[in-house]
């Protein structure tokens, strides 16, 4: 099963069963280290974020990609070609996918547990 959008899957519940365990501050260094260069505040673009983690969803299958974002195929394999730039890792490893993949976990598992800024009612 494959995650749509925000939803996670089945195989992503359980993984995120797994690495509730690892501490906070590791798995930001992890967000950090592969999607920093996209999340920085001078370079962000929601589209190749969203981009990357359909790609990785879906992995590494161009075609589901570019169909789930309803894009052409080729503007999908310009903007994996400009990802692999701005990440300096080659997407196409089933590697860097799975590590992708743990990646955004961490990165929504990190989102879930933020601490809220408490309200103020008058």
């Amino acid at each position: 099963m494959t995650a749509k959008a925000g939803k996670l899957s089945v195989v992503q519940e359980d993984l995120l069963k797994l690495v509730q365990g690892i501490p906070r501050d590791q798995m930001q260094q992890y967000v950090d280290r592969y999607l920093g260069s996209l999340l920085a505040e001078e370079g962000y673009d929601p589209e190749l974020l969203q981009t990357l983690e359909t790609y990785a969803s879906c992995n590494g299958h161009i075609n589901e990609m570019s169909s789930r974002l309803y894009i052409h195929r080729n503007t999908a394999a310009y903007r994996l070609e400009k990802l692999e730039r701005l990440i300096g890792i080659p997407l196409k490893e089933p590697e860097t996918l799975m590590l992708l993949n743990l990646v955004f976990l961490f990165r929504r598992l990190l989102e879930q547990r933020r601490p809220r800024c408490p309200t103020i009612v008058s």
